[in-house]
């Protein structure tokens, strides 16, 4: 795994950590905001390992369906909650009143803990499967024996 990945990882969990202290404190839009920045960073993580570096948010999330979900057979329900936590997300974060519930917050926290769990899963498995095997040389025999 690129070290690149590895800082998108790590960014996703210091924001889900984020995500979990929000709900707790009943801060549920915030919450979900951080929650699906959890996921995007994980995206990011998993599309920097095929050299794609989509500009928007919306670009990422499509990026990553059709190179992992589509392209790599990843969990179809990673594309749509990837897609459902951008849509609470931008409504949190940009509808005039407070519409985001307990039950909001408490979903998009298990997306993204599952999105994250998921994604080191499988960036693991491409990185053993990406490590050449070894090989060992064995001597010639010789024939003058």
């Amino acid at each position: 795994m690129s070290s690149e990945s590895r800082e998108y990882l790590r960014k996703a969990e210091a924001r889900l950590e984020a995500a979990k202290e929000l709900l707790s404190s009943r801060r549920y839009e915030d919450s979900i905001s951080r929650a699906y920045y959890c996921a995007l960073s994980c995206a990011r993580a998993a599309l920097t390992l095929k050299d794609s570096h989509p500009k928007t948010h919306e670009g990422t999330l499509r990026a990553f369906g059709e190179l992992f979900v589509k392209g790599e057979g990843w969990p179809k329900t990673m594309g749509a909650s990837f897609s459902r936590l951008k849509a609470l997300r931008d409504k949190a974060d940009y509808s005039p009143s407070i519409e985001a519930t307990k039950e909001d917050g408490e979903w998009s926290l298990r997306a993204a803990a599952d999105f994250l769990k998921e994604t080191k899963s499988r960036l693991r498995q491409s990185q053993v499967c990406r490590t050449p095997s070894l090989q060992v040389s064995m001597p010639r025999r010789s024939e003058n024996r």
